[in-house]
């Protein structure tokens, strides 16, 4: 477990007592929270990249050799 201390302005602590007073969170509660909603955000996202037209003609090939039964799986 890690202990973190930060500190927020005068305008900073409002507007987080504020808006986690609306879920019935006190400041370090809210805070906690977004930062676990942030975290939560990034376990979604998969990152993807746009392959050329010869790596996706090469993945196409894999795919009809896998089912065809040209292919060799390892068992774990």
């Amino acid at each position: 477990m890690m202990k973190l201390q930060i500190t927020l302005t005068d305008q900073e602590a409002e507007l987080l007592a504020m808006r986690g007073s609306t879920l019935g969170y006190d400041v370090t509660k809210y805070a906690k929270f977004l930062l676990a909603q942030d975290a939560a955000s990034h376990l979604t996202f998969a990152p993807a990249f746009k392959g050329t037209v010869d790596m996706k003609h090469m993945v196409k090939d894999a795919i009809s050799q896998y089912r065809a039964g040209k292919t060799k799986t390892l068992k774990l």
